[in-house]
C-alpha cells in the first residue's frame, strides 16, 4: 500500500474518532454524572469513589416527579406527529412528484421558503390561532405546532425520493389495473421505504425533544412533556444536577433504541434518494 493512501486513510480514521469523541463524550458525562451523588458532581473529580455513585437521582425523578405521565405525554405526541407527517408529506410529495400541477414551483417554493425564517417568528401566529381555535393546552393544538416545524423537509425528502423512482413503475402497474391509491401504497411505498423511514424518524425525534412549541401551548400536565421537566428542573433555585442528568438519560434513551433499530433504513435512506434512474 503507498504511503499516501496510508495517510489518506489514517486521516479519516482519525477525523472519525475526533468526531466521535466530540459528540459522544457530552452524552456520556450526562449518562455518567446521572450515577453520581450532587457533592461528587462538584468536586472536580472524573472518577469518583464507590460510595459516592448512587441510584438515588433516578429514584427521586420516577417518584417525586411527575415523569412517568409527562413520559406518555411525550410519546403520544411525538407518534400523533410522525403518523400525521407521513400521511401528509406522503400524499403531497407524491402528488408534487408525479403530477402535473399548475403552479407547482410556486408551491415547491412556498415550502422551502417557510425554513428561510427562524421558528421564533412563527410563535405569534402560532399562539394566536391554535388560541383562536380553543386548542390552547390540547393534544391536538401541540401536533399541529410540532407539524409546521417537520412537514417542509419531510415533503421535500420524500419528493426527491419519489423523483428518483422512474414513472415507468406507475405506468406498468396502470397497465396492471392499479388505481393511484393501489400504486402508491402497493408498489411505490415498498421502493421508497427507506426514504419513509428517515422522514417517520425525524418528525419523531423533532417532536419528541422540542421545547419552544410546547412550552408556549402547554398550561397544564396533560400536555406536559419531558422536555418541560428538564427546563423546570434545570430552572430550579437550588438545581441538583444529578436528578438534571438522571431525567436527561431517560429521555434521550428511546431514541437511541429506535435509532438502533432504524439505522440501517436511515442510510439507505438518505443516500438512495439522492441518485437517480
Amino acid at each position: 500500500m503507498k504511503k499516501g493512501v496510508i495517510i489518506r486513510i489514517g486521516i479519516t480514521y482519525l477525523v472519525v474518532i475526533v468526531s466521535l469523541v466530540f459528540f459522544i463524550f457530552p452524552m456520556l458525562w450526562i449518562i455518567y454524572s446521572s450515577f453520581r451523588t450532587q457533592p461528587s458532581i462538584f468536586t472536580g473529580e472524573i472518577i469518583s469513589s464507590v460510595k459516592e455513585y448512587t441510584l438515588e437521582n433516578y429514584k427521586t425523578i420516577l417518584s417525586v416527579t411527575d415523569f412517568v405521565t409527562y413520559f406518555i405525554n411525550s410519546f403520544k405526541i411525538a407518534i400523533a406527529v410522525t403518523l400525521s407527517s407521513l400521511i401528509f408529506s406522503i400524499s403531497a410529495a407524491y402528488g408534487l412528484s408525479r403530477f402535473r400541477i399548475r403552479g407547482k414551483n410556486v408551491i415547491i417554493l412556498g415550502i422551502f421558503s417557510t425554513q428561510m425564517f427562524p421558528i421564533v417568528l412563527l410563535i405569534i401566529p402560532l399562539y394566536l390561532i391554535i388560541t383562536s381555535f380553543g386548542l390552547l393546552d390540547t393534544v391536538i393544538g401541540v401536533v399541529i405546532g410540532h407539524l409546521i416545524l417537520v412537514l417542509p423537509f419531510s415533503v421535500w425528502m420524500l419528493k426527491g425520493y419519489f423523483d428518483s423512482i422512474p414513472v415507468d413503475i406507475d405506468d406498468s402497474a396502470k397497465v396492471d389495473g392499479c388505481n393511484i391509491l393501489r400504486t402508491l401504497f402497493y408498489i411505490i411505498m415498498p421502493i421508497a421505504a427507506p426514504g419513509v423511514m428517515v422522514v417517520g424518524f425525524f418528525s419523531f425525534i423533532v417532536s419528541w425533544g422540542d421545547f419552544l412549541i410546547i412550552s408556549i401551548i402547554n398550561q397544564s400536565q396533560r400536555t406536559a412533556t419531558l422536555t418541560l421537566v428538564i427546563q423546570r428542573l434545570s430552572a430550579a433555585l437550588l438545581i441538583r444536577w444529578g436528578e438534571v442528568a438522571a431525567a436527561t438519560t431517560l429521555t434521550i434513551i428511546p431514541t437511541i433504541i429506535l435509532f438502533s433499530f432504524v439505522q440501517r433504513r436511515l442510510v439507505e435512506g438518505l443516500t438512495a434518494g439522492a441518485l437517480k434512474e
